[in-house]
């Protein structure tokens, strides 16, 4: 059913996801739903939140390379590459707000695994601040969140809205814009 409502969202949003279109989408009785899920806050807060929490694991692995430009750089053309392999996913991340999902209270038993997001994000975005820069200032945590994460998704969205898959060439750019940012 989280496939169902993956797909359904990649195609038309997250109001698409229904209970009635996913059930029809695994060809499954409505009341089927029920029977996993609570409700379809539920579902779609889980899917959102497994979509990011997968990304964003493997995009902070590639910060821990050793030498922090290095880090920078294999993590700011990660973007591309999991988008050519992740595009409904990709839809997902780059088109769609959380609030898009669950707009109102996040159910009680995901708002913990919601809230580590951000904080695990700029802990990565800190260290390597830190360990490129030798401080994390506002003026480096700039440089580096434009780098790794404005640059990568400014230019990946284009192509995941016309649910294209990025050329390779975009890794190219990316690399060179990321290196001149973080210069």
């Amino acid at each position: 059913m989280i496939s169902a409502a993956l797909e359904l969202v990649a195609e038309g949003g997250p109001q698409t996801a229904t209970v009635s279109a996913i059930a029809q989408r695994v060809g499954a009785p409505t009341g089927s739903f029920y029977h996993r899920f609570r409700s379809r806050e539920l579902l779609l807060a889980e899917l959102w939140l497994t979509v990011v929490e997968t990304s964003q694991k493997a995009f902070l692995a590639e910060l821990e390379h050793d030498d922090p430009l290095e880090a920078g750089l294999r993590a700011a053309v990660f973007w591309p590459r999991w988008v050519r392999a992740h595009l409904l996913e990709a839809r997902l991340l780059l088109l769609h707000h959380r609030r898009d999902f669950v707009p109102d209270a996040w159910p009680e038993e995901l708002v913990e695994r919601a809230n580590a997001l951000e904080p695990a994000l700029m802990a990565g975005v800190r260290d390597l601040c830190v360990r490129h820069y030798g401080a994390d200032d506002e003026e480096a945590l700039r440089r580096v969140r434009f780098a790794l994460l404005d640059v990568p998704y400014g230019s990946l969205r284009s192509y995941v809205q016309a649910g294209r898959s990025p050329p390779a060439q975009l890794d190219e750019l990316i690399t060179e814009a990321c290196r001149a940012v973080l210069a």
